[in-house]
């Protein structure tokens, strides 16, 4: 596929200017999974318009949305089978384990991953084939670290606020572990809806505060919501931060796998 993205077709007035004629098989690794890879080159994912708009590269955070039970919610494995198959060692969080797992790919099905759990693994990659990708599907699962929590504030200790403090809630808690994510290797974060995506409007305008993927916002950038309209494209709202531009809207051809 040629042309660039941003500067005209799919994406144009968003702010990205990606080559999606260049080919990221040149800088991968070898198969073996030993040869270093330029970190600067996109993780390649089946489809180069999503490829381009993700830009998995080196100490970036991506997070995905989609609706429960379609195609696009398994995006996360598509992905890290993937990047395996093209030679980069990846480690996949998940309760549903691929069909294949090739030679690169590391499943690990642990209920509820914890920042040190995901950063040990990277520190200590399987075989000692350094990681090239991290991926975490339904990453709601996470749990953070203990920490000390006082039922209620002491007035002595804390004089200025005596008010009964507020344990935390889920969406803390779900914050608290991406913020201890401390790894290089870039991170692919999934999580899914209910109800049809609504790519017209960000997420935190149909979506609870609390729900996962408003969690994201805080954390990656961007936070990609993706919604299916026909056997060939996918409709995608690219959204920056929580507190960044709202992002755009934008069509990306994906043929059904």
């Amino acid at each position: 596929m040629s042309g660039r993205f941003g500067g005209d077709g799919y994406g144009h007035g968003y702010g990205y200017d990606f080559d999606l004629a260049s080919d990221a098989g040149d800088h991968l690794a070898g198969l073996d999974g030993n040869v270093p890879r330029d970190e600067r080159v996109p993780i390649p994912t089946p489809w180069e318009p999503f490829t381009a708009v993700a830009d998995l590269v080196f100490r970036r955070k991506v997070g995905i949305v989609a609706q429960r039970g379609t195609a696009e919610a398994a995006v996360g494995r598509d992905v890290a089978v993937h990047a395996a198959e093209q030679g980069i060692p990846t480690l996949l969080y998940t309760a549903r384990p691929p069909a294949s797992s090739p030679g690169l790919l590391t499943v690990d099905g642990i209920p509820h991953p914890t920042a040190r759990h995901v950063m040990e693994r990277v520190a200590h990659p399987p075989r000692g084939r350094r990681l090239g990708l991290v991926v975490i599907e339904r990453y709601e699962r996470l749990r953070p670290r203990e920490r000390y929590i006082p039922d209620q504030y002491d007035p002595v200790d804390d004089p200025i606020d005596d008010l009964d403090h507020e344990p935390p809630t889920e969406a803390d808690e779900l914050l608290w572990s991406l913020r201890e994510i401390a790894i290089t290797v870039p991170l692919l974060l999934t999580t899914t809806v209910a109800r049809r995506p609504d790519v017209s409007r960000t997420v935190d305008q149909w979506l609870d505060v609390s729900h996962p993927a408003v969690v994201l916002t805080e954390i990656c950038k961007p936070v990609i919501t993706l919604h299916r309209t026909s056997g060939r494209t996918v409709d995608a709202r690219l959204a920056l931060g929580a507190h960044g531009p709202q992002g755009q809207r934008v069509a990306l051809e994906w043929p059904n796998r």
